[in-house]
C-alpha cells in the first residue's frame, strides 16, 4: 500500500478524511454544552484550522479548502450545497454533519490536487 504522500488522489483518502473530521470537531466543540452566538466566529475558526492541520498531516500534497457552519439547534432547517469544476482523479470532497444537544456543526472539505 502507497504511503499518504504518494496518494495523488483525493478519494483515496476520503475514508481516513472522514474518521478524522469528527476528532476535529469534537477536540474544539465536544465540552461544549451550550450555544452562545458570541462564540460562533471563535469555534469555527478553531475548527477549520483544527482540520486543515489534520489534512495537511494526512497528505500534504493537496490543496485543501475548509469550509465550517455552526447553528443553533433549534429545529431549523439548513440546506447547503456546492458546485465544482475539477479534475475528478485528483480532486474531491468530504462532508460531515456533527452535532450536540445545542448545535449543529457542518463541515465541508475539499482536496485539490497540485
Amino acid at each position: 500500500m502507497p504511503k499518504n504522500d504518494d496518494i495523488t488522489s483525493f478519494s483515496k483518502l476520503k475514508e481516513e478524511v472522514n474518521l478524522a473530521l469528527p476528532q476535529c470537531i469534537e477536540r474544539v466543540l465536544g465540552k461544549v454544552s451550550e450555544y452562545h452566538a458570541k462564540h460562533v466566529d471563535e469555534w469555527s475558526e478553531s475548527v477549520g484550522q483544527e482540520v486543515l492541520k489534520k489534512l495537511q498531516e494526512i497528505n500534504d500534497r493537496f490543496k485543501y479548502i475548509v469550509s465550517t457552519s455552526i447553528m443553533e439547534k433549534k429545529g431549523a432547517g439548513f440546506h447547503t450545497s456546492s458546485a465544482v469544476y475539477w479534475d475528478t482523479d485528483t480532486d474531491g470532497t468530504v462532508s460531515y454533519r456533527w452535532e450536540n444537544k445545542a448545535m449543529i456543526c457542518i463541515v465541508h472539505t475539499y482536496g485539490i490536487g497540485i
